[in-house]
């Protein structure tokens, strides 16, 4: 706890001093990010501790190398139950090629995926999407060593990358190769966003050291989808959606008399963000997400579908102290298809601090 808390007092103080340097600097080098606290209570059944005290930060450095290149390095440091952590994640180079054409190398977010791909600090709830954290997602995307080549003409955006799977700091499961992946957007309009991406993976032969065969090369397909909305109802009301579809082949050789099933998780999220005058609060904006998951399975062909459909629902109320200062009250509620497994609430009370 006092990682937490020492953290929230630095960084607090150098975001009110003001993050930017002066003169000459301000064009060279910066820092951004966020850093959040919250006290988190469980809803399972006997949990101990029953609640806990966390603290997490996200700082990037970026520097400009010249007018056309900058190189940026990004860190994260956590605290949980008394445990800390800190990771360097993001350490990447980019270089514009043309104003409509860059190319990136180095680690950083494979561009597959609205869930994990969004800004965590600009999150309506305290967590991600569920399906973030399965070995589904992790197959395809998360982050990663590689290259990525991004163009942006008009109102299309095209993100093609390779990742090879290996990196020391990664959320992307590092014992498949990432072998190309490709993301496509389209602003129909100023309110409206779309996507498609896909990400194909595999593993060659395996042989042991008399090269034997121990495991058939293998290949798979992710398959992502989603649309993003931002439309104003009123002048101080908008309203925000959010809707994402993954399908995730099995990532797997086949096997004889076995059925492998892909994974599919969709999620739909809704809120309204609300401008307040005469207010402590600049706005507010309740949120509610549904997400069902379904993860990829190998069963028998004989064998009936398992039952292992997860549900989860996520609430939370932001209250806006500022634009970059936000209070987060919220609850995920997980349910289960397989019986006997109890389904359970968790609530959380947190603040959250852009710089």
């Amino acid at each position: 706890m006092k990682y937490a808390l020492g953290l929230v007092v630095l960084v607090a103080t150098l975001s009110f001093a003001g993050s930017d340097f002066s003169g000459g600097c301000a064009e060279t080098f910066g820092i951004s990010g966020f850093t959040k606290a919250w006290v988190y209570m469980y809803g399972t059944e006997d949990f101990d501790p029953g609640n806990t005290f966390r603290g997490y930060n996200w700082t990037a450095f970026t520097a400009r190398l010249t007018d056309n290149v900058y190189g940026a390095v990004g860190t994260q440091f956590q605290t949980w139950n008394g445990d800390y952590s800190i990771q360097v994640c993001d350490v990447f180079i980019n270089m514009d090629i043309v104003p409509e054409l860059s190319i990136k190398a180095g680690q950083f977010k494979v561009p597959f995926g609205w869930a994990f791909s969004c800004s965590a600090g600009g999150l309506y709830f305290l967590d991600r999407a569920a399906v973030t954290g399965t070995t589904d997602f992790t197959n395809y995307g998360g982050r990663d060593v590689g290259v990525k080549l991004n163009g942006q003409f008009d109102m299309v955006g095209i993100d093609i990358g390779y990742f090879n799977g290996t990196g020391p700091y990664a959320d992307a499961d590092d014992t498949v190769n990432k072998q190309i992946v490709a993301n496509v957007t389209i602003d129909a309009a100023e309110w409206i966003t779309f996507a498609v991406g896909v990400a194909m993976i595999g593993q060659p032969d395996l042989e042991d050291s008399a090269g034997v065969v121990i495991q058939d090369e293998w290949s798979a397909t992710g398959i992502d989808g989603y649309v993003l909305a931002d439309y104003p109802l009123s002048d101080n009301a908008d309203l925000r959606f959010e809707g994402e579809f993954l399908q995730s082949g099995w990532a797997g050789p086949d096997v004889e008399g076995m059925d492998e099933q892909a994974g599919m998780d969709y999620y739909a999220m809704l809120g309204v963000n609300i401008g307040l005058e005469n207010s402590f609060l600049t706005s507010i904006m309740p949120a509610v997400r549904y997400e069902a998951l379904s993860p990829a399975v190998s069963i028998a062909d004989d064998a009936d579908d398992p039952e292992d459909n997860t549900t989860v629902i996520d609430f939370c109320l932001n209250c806006y102290l500022t634009p970059m200062n936000t209070i987060q009250i919220g609850a995920r509620n997980m349910s289960y298809e397989a019986e006997g497994v109890d389904g359970y609430t968790d609530m959380y009370l947190g603040w959250r601090m852009n710089f």
